[in-house]
């Protein structure tokens, strides 16, 4: 579940009043994307406790608003797996993120990258 919203993008020096006055929005306190996408690396590295880091980014999207107190769920696809001469691999990869919010679903990122596993 998503918490501490306006903490997390005044701590990322973030200072878009959307992310800081949640009586303005409706629909509840919006998010800040990198907080999202924080979530969704948090995800990947559970089910792939062996990633060593990120090396990059083919694309990051975001589909729809996240806002505190949605549930954040994720599906992680292995696109291509490179191996490297000396060891480990270079994985490139998909995380496509879905906000579970007051009985309905709604995609909210979908982002691809490239990760060392060792």
């Amino acid at each position: 579940m998503v918490t501490s919203a306006p903490e997390l993008a005044r701590l990322t020096l973030n200072v878009a009043m959307v992310h800081h006055d949640g009586a303005n929005n409706a629909g509840g306190q919006l998010v800040y994307g990198g907080h999202t996408i924080g979530l969704a690396m948090l995800q990947v590295t559970r089910a792939l406790p062996n990633l060593v880091t990120i090396l990059s980014w083919h694309s990051c999207d975001h589909l729809g608003p996240v806002r505190e107190g949605d549930t954040l769920r994720s599906s992680v696809e292995l696109e291509r797996r490179v191996p490297l001469a000396a060891q480990g691999v270079l994985l490139h990869l998909r995380s496509r993120v879905r906000a579970e919010r007051e009985g309905s679903t709604l995609d909210v990122l979908d982002w691809r990258f490239v990760g060392i596993m060792a």
